[in-house]
């Protein structure tokens, strides 16, 4: 999507932006493709609808939850949960 708002989002996190104008006839530039990032968000919502929304500021988790997932599939849940508090303990430095 081209809206500005995007473009000035991205600018404050160091996050690459790039417009493909369908309208245009473009589907493809460079590495991005429109289906590519429509097949994730379709995927993305329809696992993320379970919780009845969420708020913004953890987004970024449920995000990281859900690649974590994609990344690993059929993981067990308390394989995820072990990962996670390693990964945390990593943290703490403990």
């Amino acid at each position: 999507d081209g809206h500005t708002a995007y473009q000035t989002f991205c600018d404050a996190e160091n996050f690459s932006h790039e417009v493909v104008n369908l309208s245009k006839g473009g589907r493809v530039k460079g590495a991005f493709h429109l289906q590519n990032v429509n097949a994730y968000h379709s995927r993305f919502k329809g696992w993320l609808h379970r919780f009845h929304g969420v708020a913004t500021k953890y987004l970024q988790n449920y995000l990281g939850w859900r690649r974590s997932l994609e990344q690993r599939p059929g993981i067990l849940p308390e394989s995820l949960l072990s990962i996670s508090l390693e990964q945390f303990q990593l943290l703490k430095g403990t």
